[in-house]
């Protein structure tokens, strides 16, 4: 029997725009095929197959295949079917997941079950990368997980969504469930939803079911290439021939590796391209088995995965630097340490400076200043990767001018900032003069809930908010972290800097924002002598608290139709002058692409008309950097600054790994309301 409702569903998710599709019917040693445009006809056809196995292509099928012997009807030992040729683009990503069992039988409950888990690790760890929400049916013995693509059918889509597959068989597989790792082919055909399952005998044990959807998102959005690259890219490849392996093209010993350095092993499984070793410990962030484990592919490739989102960052790479700290040349090294640093949930440790007394001697040689490590300075990262490259970030004790034209994102940005401090066990004060409290925590709820955890206001197109259940998890993960000022005790600056000042410290703060210097209110009647004054006591209150201020600064109004300068930021000019660093956010449009040409030259400009915005370091005091530009991603779902566009940040509110382990367990199904979805 049939479910033609589902059928007609099937038909309104996957064929609504492209509706030529082959019915394939399989069993007892015969092949049927039709193609179809009605979803009508279809079911009146197939209706005489019960107790066959019917698939369908999920991809779009070029229209001459609607010319094929089987026009509208089914036939018995066609003389074509759909071929990888015959698809003109692909529409659908497959992820097919069926529990181990003998051949030509269906699966118990028990084994649906695993197979269950292991489609709910799997929707949390790519909602976790940034893929949009997947339809979910039940496949009658498995699970489909169908995600919405549009990719052009070239070869070069065929071997990405091979290697992607083949990164969730090595994350995912285990002895009793397994990713089909076959279902990379364009012309893939799959289980038709609503049409029963015909493998084995039907008994209680193992029952022929009905295949259903489980879950149909109420939209159905595209996944961006992008993101399909990021996770086939955690494909292991071996290590080519160098000076650290003797050139030898022989694989890695990770036996002798393992018993070297006293590595312990949890549990040793394979999967279909390779053996995952769960080890008994993560070495970065000491999370007990089986929340880590090394793959070893039978390429010889390996790959190093926690799934805790503090240590997503490190890969085997890092792993063999960990206990061969001469594994790899000096510039990998470096690059480890930095990872190490910047990825860590503590704030880094103060450098007290040496003194003789409070001042010294009023003129000083050389020989009496303590030197410094430059290494050694304490920057807060800003999450912008190439700004921490590039300036170390927020370094304490210095006084950051942030500045842009209206719509450029100023707000943004400090939220971004505010986030990515808290991250990394930083403490942050904000003083807000034009946002009320309700509005400033909806936008950093919305940024910190990731795109799988926002949701749509019912009858708008652009309105996204982190829902209450979301909102509460996030706020207790800021509380004691993120400070706002209480608008209501006014804007008084005199009476702001005493309370920061307090705020400092009784929390520990080491980042205070001001946003922005036309929301205070000062008792000095002559403007540029109270900005001077003002500027002057930031200056002297980062440098005697070894904090860093970010203070935004807005242009003045005659400069909107013009590239934004240092000149340009409303004010006195020691704002400017006596800051570390002035940088300047820029919307990418027409207007920047028109105001920056003259500055920067066409050619550069062109560079970066593919981003949202442009993030400029005008001035920078302690590296003498200035006009450098930054290409920036905006995400508006989540008000997100993005680093590259398949950039997607696990914020500490989400404690939990990003699956539940390396190793199956046996849990009862359990309802999809948890999922991220």
């Amino acid at each position: 029997m049939i479910n033609e409702s589902e059928i007609r569903r099937w038909w309104d998710i996957f064929k609504r725009d492209n509706p030529l599709t082959e019915v394939r019917i399989l069993g007892r040693g015969k092949t049927f095929s039709g193609y179809y445009t009605n979803p009508e006809k279809l079911i009146a056809d197939i209706r005489a197959y019960e107790g066959y196995g019917i698939y369908a292509t999920i991809n779009a099928i070029k229209d001459s295949c609607y010319g094929r012997t089987q026009h509208d009807c089914i036939i018995q030992k066609p003389k074509a079917t759909t071929s990888d040729n015959d698809i003109e683009f692909r529409t659908t990503l497959l992820i097919d997941l069926d529990p181990e069992r003998s051949s030509d039988t269906n699966a118990s409950d028990a084994e649906k079950a695993l197979a269950w888990e292991t489609a709910k690790n799997i929707i949390k760890y790519l909602a976790d990368q940034g893929f949009e929400k997947p339809v979910i049916a039940d496949s009658a013995n498995g699970y489909h997980l169908l995600y919405k693509v549009y990719l052009d059918n070239i070869p070069e889509n065929t071997e990405l969504i091979k290697n992607f597959l083949q990164v969730l068989d090595m994350l995912f597989s285990s002895d009793a469930v397994k990713i089909d790792t076959s279902v990379f082919n364009a012309s893939r055909i799959s289980k038709l939803i609503g049409t029963k399952s015909a493998k084995g005998t039907d008994t209680p044990e193992r029952p022929q079911r009905q295949s259903f959807f489980c879950y149909v998102p109420e939209s159905y959005k595209e996944v961006d290439i992008a993101y399909i690259k990021k996770v086939a890219s955690y494909l292991p490849k071996p290590e080519q021939p160098s000076r650290y392996n003797n050139y030898s093209t022989e694989k890695f010993d990770i036996r002798s590796f393992i018993s070297q350095h006293g590595i312990g092993i949890a549990k040793e499984t394979r999967f279909s391209g390779g053996l995952k070793l769960i080890l008994d410990e993560c070495p970065f962030g000491g999370h007990k088995a089986p929340d880590s484990a090394l793959f070893v592919m039978d390429s010889g490739a390996i790959a190093f995965r926690c799934l805790h989102n503090s240590c997503q960052h490190f890969h085997w790479r890092e792993f063999r630097l960990h206990y061969d700290p001469q594994a790899y040349d000096r510039r990998e090294q470096e690059e480890y340490a930095r990872k190490r640093r910047y990825y860590s949930g503590a704030p880094q440790k103060t450098v007290a400076p040496i003194v003789e007394d409070k001042r010294g001697k009023v003129w000083l040689s050389m020989k009496d200043i303590v030197w410094q490590d430059p290494s050694e300075l304490v920057s807060i990262a800003s999450g912008i990767s190439a700004l921490d490259r590039k300036i170390m970030g927020f370094t304490l004790g210095d006084l950051t001018i942030f500045s842009g034209l209206s719509g450029s994102g100023k707000t943004t940005f400090l939220d971004f900032f505010a986030l990515n401090a808290v991250q990394r066990g930083e403490k942050t004060a904000i003083f807000s003069g034009e946002l009320k409290g309700s509005r400033f925590q909806s936008w950093i709820d919305q940024m910190a809930a990731g795109k799988a955890f926002v949701r749509q206001k019912a009858g708008y197109d652009d309105i996204y908010y982190a829902p209450k259940n979301i909102s509460d998890k996030i706020n207790d993960w800021l509380d004691g972290k993120l400070f706002l000022y209480n608008n209501d005790y006014g804007s008084n600056w005199d009476q702001l800097y005493d309370k920061i000042v307090e705020v400092i410290h009784t929390e520990g703060i080491r980042l205070v924002m001001i946003d922005n210097l036309m929301a205070l209110e000062f008792d000095d009647s002559d403007q540029n002598s109270r900005e001077t004054r003002f500027v002057k006591q930031v200056k002297d209150l980062c440098t005697r608290e070894n904090i860093h201020v970010i203070l935004v600064c807005h242009p003045r109004k005659e400069q909107s139709f013009q590239l934004l300068r240092k000149e340009s930021i409303a004010g006195t000019a020691n704002l400017t002058n006596l800051c570390d660093n002035l940088i300047i956010s820029h919307r990418v449009g027409n207007d920047f692409e028109k105001r920056a040409k003259d500055f920067f030259g066409a050619a550069k400009v062109a560079e970066y008309m593919c981003f949202d915005v442009v993030l400029e370091i005008v001035k920078n005091r302690s590296i003498g950097v200035t006009d450098y530009l930054i290409g920036l991603y905006y995400e508006p779902e989540t008000r997100r600054i993005k680093n590259d566009i398949a950039e997607n940040i696990i914020f500490g509110w989400q404690e939990e790994p990003v699956q539940t382990s390396f190793e199956q367990v046996a849990p009862m199904p359990e309802d999809i309301d948890d999922l991220p979805l």
